[in-house]
């Protein structure tokens, strides 16, 4: 996973805190193996720094069909890392591709050398897109939650790069402070505190799982498959929700709640943590109508933000919510933001998805297929 435009470096990238100048050289370089724990400490120590820029989420899609993931890295002279970025590449037609870096590029936006490293990233970026016959590089970094940073973002990216037509990922969230109640459920809805007591109630029990355990991944897995049928969504393969869950058991931060009723499955949800914030970044559950008056998905969702809360996590992002009334985010994405709104939490917008052209002339003609294909349905 590293990228023809740059060579690796055998110094290490390092992120515990010293004395920094601004016109301290910043170096760009390829990731190696040996980079991993820097990378991950410096994703884990970032506000913005979520589970897509993780190693972990990289290395679960690096044996799926059709992606290539490539990681890049920006090291100050004394080989603390300054800002990184993972990058996706999906091959289209003739020998071309799309490469995106979700929610990335990440970077030290406090630091005196902030703009040199967003600048470095981008230059690199672009270079390694050229490279993989890129036809368009798509960025969507996290928002900050400070409205007024997050514009100047928008306004350094369009120098670079144009707004995207569409989000890849749901342009707002919520996150929900955990720590602020001695029971996270607190913070619910009237509606949905009630559903969870009544899920008590029915019998519905709820186990976390945290090793990894086979039998929870298949019974989860098999509760999505029934949900993307239902919702008409695809999904991951078994198999890679196993890779994802492997490294991120080793460090302590997987965590799947599945609610049961007599041992049946009723629904689950994962959800994953990238230093002290877990992200909602999957949810499933039963379409049998009698088992769904068990109230799976809010007891599982209740014990899943108690057993996050026990574990020292500060923070749950829910994964895309969008607000009532917003219309600049798809009305589709309402149903499920109905369900999550109800659990509370803070509005986040991010600053959105951002496509910096590499080839132009194809750009424009995967630009009419697009077009077209909407046409015609």
């Amino acid at each position: 996973m590293t990228s023809s435009a740059l060579t690796p470096s055998t110094a290490t990238a390092r992120t515990d805190e010293q004395p920094r100048s601004a016109a301290m050289a910043l170096t760009l370089r390829a990731a190696t193996d040996a980079d991993r724990a820097d990378w991950t400490a410096f994703v884990a120590s970032r506000a913005e720094g979520d589970l897509l820029q993780s190693w972990a989420w990289g290395e679960a899609g690096a044996n799926e069909p059709g992606e290539r993931w490539a990681r890049l890295l920006v090291a100050d002279a004394g080989g603390h890392i300054r800002g990184v970025a993972q990058v996706l590449s999906r091959a289209t037609s003739f020998g071309r591709s799309v490469l995106y870096v979700p929610h990335g590029p990440l970077w030290d936006r406090d630091g005196d050398d902030a703009a040199e490293a967003l600048a470095r990233l981008l230059t690199g970026l672009k270079a390694h897109a050229r490279d993989d016959k890129g036809i368009v590089l798509k960025l969507d970094p996290r928002g900050s939650g400070d409205a007024a940073a997050d514009a100047a973002l928008r306004r350094a990216l369009l120098t670079t790069a144009r707004p995207a037509t569409h989000d890849l990922q749901a342009p707002t969230t919520r996150t929900i402070d955990l720590q602020a109640d001695d029971d996270p459920v607190a913070g619910w809805s009237k509606d949905a505190r009630a559903e969870a007591r009544r899920a008590g109630r029915e019998g519905t029990r709820v186990r976390i799982d945290s090793d990894g355990d086979a039998g929870s991944l298949d019974a989860f897995h098999a509760l999505l498959a029934e949900t993307s049928e239902r919702q008409g969504f695809r999904i991951r393969t078994r198999d890679y929700l196993g890779r994802l869950a492997a490294p991120l058991v080793a460090s302590g931060d997987w965590f799947l709640a599945l609610a049961e009723h007599e041992g049946t499955p009723l629904a689950g949800a994962v959800a994953p943590r990238t230093g002290d914030r877990a992200f909602y970044l999957y949810a499933a559950s039963t379409r049998d109508k009698e088992l769904a008056r068990k109230r799976g998905p809010y007891a599982a969702m209740a014990e899943l933000q108690r057993a996050l809360r026990e574990a020292g996590t500060a923070s749950l992002d829910l994964w895309g919510v969008r607000e009532p009334d917003d219309e600049t985010v798809d009305a589709s994405w309402e149903g499920f933001s109905v369900f999550k709104r109800r659990f509370g939490g803070t509005p986040l917008r991010h600053p959105g998805t951002f496509d910096m052209v590499i080839d132009p002339t194809w750009h424009r003609i995967r630009d009419w297929r697009e077009r077209l294909r909407r046409i015609v349905g």
